[in-house]
């Protein structure tokens, strides 16, 4: 082995997919820390707010530093079992979840945001499901080493599509609880200051675009899987 392949490969590991399984992980970590920050503000805990997105933002830098790494350097040395297109959008979707994450944190610190108790159930419900979509795509982007030794084919293939069609029903229902939430929160419109209903109609439609990216992403993994 050159000293060339041996860097890339105490760098990928086995598979040159390992980057792109390690940045799907620091994406994870962005979106566990966004949910310490949620909690904060449900706690009325204001003052955990800015020092724990800090801690995103650092998290959501991390991971920018991956992917650079991966698009400028390493996939230009490979050669890849898909399309190096269709692994770079797999990457910009990754991207997109850790910076939705950080979107969400940075809401929040603007000002102190209300938390009815009525709304907390259904808002529960919302948070879970987003962060369940983040979860079962992630479960998709560590099994691309057995995918790609399957031949994208046989039930690995057939595992991926079924965790695919988990993260598009997650999405739906989603989107189901936000509309019961959006009532919710209607309903508490002459309770809430213009800045303060604004802030939670801002904070409901980021944190929603998480179970939306993480679709995106199980299924352009899925259409990588047809085109195979």
């Amino acid at each position: 082995m050159t000293a060339d392949m041996s860097t890339i490969g105490k760098l990928f590991g086995r598979s040159p997919f390992g980057q792109i399984q390690q940045h799907m992980d620091q994406v994870s970590k962005c979106i566990d820390k966004m949910s310490e920050v949620v909690d904060a503000v449900k706690g009325g805990q204001f003052e955990l707010v800015e020092d724990l997105t800090y801690e995103v933002s650092k998290l959501e830098h991390q991971a920018d530093q991956i992917k650079d790494d991966i698009r400028e350097r390493l996939l230009k040395r490979f050669f890849m079992p898909i399309d190096r297109g269709e692994v770079l959008e797999i990457l910009s979707l990754q991207d997109s979840l850790a910076d939705t994450a950080e979107d969400v944190c940075k809401v929040l610190t603007i000002r102190k945001l209300p938390f009815p108790d009525d709304i907390r159930a259904e808002f529960d419900k919302f948070l879970e499901l987003n962060i369940n979509a983040c979860t079962i795509c992630a479960s998709i982007i560590s099994q691309l080493d057995e995918l790609i030794e399957a031949g994208f084919g046989g039930a690995e293939a057939e595992r991926i599509r079924g965790l695919a069609k988990d993260a598009a029903f997650a999405e739906h229902q989603a989107d189901v609880v936000q509309m019961s939430l959006l009532k919710k929160l209607y309903a508490h419109d002459t309770d809430f200051s213009i800045g303060e209903f604004h802030l939670w109609m801002r904070f409901t439609r980021t944190l929603g675009r998480l179970s939306n990216v993480s679709e995106n992403l199980a299924d352009r993994v899925l259409k990588t899987l047809s085109l195979k």
